[in-house]
């Protein structure tokens, strides 16, 4: 599946939906040279196209190409969604925008998208000399074209109905996007890499946060989707399978940090253990080795460790100051 532009799922929605015929072309961009790392999705009703994620400015060459195997140009587009303005889902939306593309995004990432210059210095700050080779630009988006959406949104294109979910945890900012009984999770679902069994918790700082995260994924379970699009990577066709069980790692994953943290473990010591105790885990679910590397890429584990480590601090912080008052 990675990197064949010609690949697509047609998917046949529920009464929702109007019962109008779907089709989901998965783009590879293939990500400092990682297949099936991180996706974005065309999909076209009976009116038109749009997208859903774009990934980041770095991998644009890869997107426009893949639309091109489909017989479009990024002015063709309906439009574009992105589950949050993080880099790799949103770094090249102002892009599309700046072309006459309506991006629709949560109502707390808008502003990031029309001015990203905070979004730029702190990703700047974090990954110094390497960001233009990671994520290259951040074109801003012209405000006119970028359409903010609030929980339980809808709108109306290319003869389909798109539904937006607030699905907080990986970040304050974070929507689902249903089309009938179809779900793009972005990062609410986690990381699943070729076809594997071990399920990355999408931790990084500075918000993810447990309780929201674990909220989310039973607000996309109740919606009863009968098949999952994961940015991070393709379709899922056991939907309550794959959230049940990224529900368990989550819970897991964060146990395992704050037993640690207890301990005294901290910084590349904390990163350590926990690297080694998600290779446990993949060892133990029979996952293919030669994918570690990949998910290291896409969702590294020590940002993970560094991610849930921020939530539990935050958390003993505010349960001192309880015990203080």
């Amino acid at each position: 599946m990675a990197g064949d532009y010609g690949k697509f799922e047609l998917v046949i929605p529920s009464e929702s939906a109007n019962l109008l015929a779907m089709e989901v072309v998965t783009i590879d961009l293939e990500f400092q040279g990682v297949q099936g790392g991180i996706a974005a999705y065309l999909v076209r009703g009976k009116d038109g196209a749009f997208l859903i994620e774009t990934g980041p400015e770095s991998t644009l060459d890869r997107l426009v190409a893949g639309l091109a195997a489909h017989g479009l140009s990024p002015e063709d587009l309906c439009g574009l969604f992105v589950t949050h303005v993080h880099l790799d889902h949103a770094g090249a939306a102002g892009w599309f925008a700046a072309r006459g593309v309506d991006v629709h995004v949560h109502t707390r990432g808008a502003r990031h998208l029309i001015d990203p210059g905070r979004l730029l210095e702190s990703a700047r700050s974090v990954y110094q000399d390497r960001f233009d080779g990671l994520w290259g630009g951040l074109t801003p988006a012209p405000a006119e074209r970028v359409k903010a959406l609030a929980d339980g949104d809808s709108v109306e294109i290319a003869g389909l109905t798109v539904r937006a979910h607030d699905t907080p945890g990986h970040a304050f900012h974070h929507h689902a996007f249903s089309i009938g009984g179809t779900i793009f999770t972005g990062d609410a679902a986690g990381a699943r890499l070729g076809g594997s069994p071990y399920l990355s918790v999408t931790s990084a700082p500075p918000q993810f946060h447990l309780e929201h995260t674990l909220a989310s994924l039973d607000k996309l379970a109740g919606l009863l989707p009968e098949r999952l699009f994961l940015t991070h990577f393709g379709e899922v066709t056991d939907a309550a399978g794959h959230l049940a069980a990224y529900r368990d790692a989550v819970a897991l994953n964060a146990e395992f940090v704050r037993q640690r943290i207890e301990e005294g473990l901290a910084g590349e010591a904390l990163a350590v253990a926990y690297e080694a105790f998600q290779l446990e885990q993949t060892d133990r679910l029979g996952m293919d080795p030669r994918l570690w590397p990949d998910y290291q890429v896409i969702n590294g584990s020590e940002m993970c460790a560094d991610g849930i480590r921020h939530f539990w601090e935050g958390r003993f912080a505010e349960e001192d100051a309880i015990r203080e008052t």
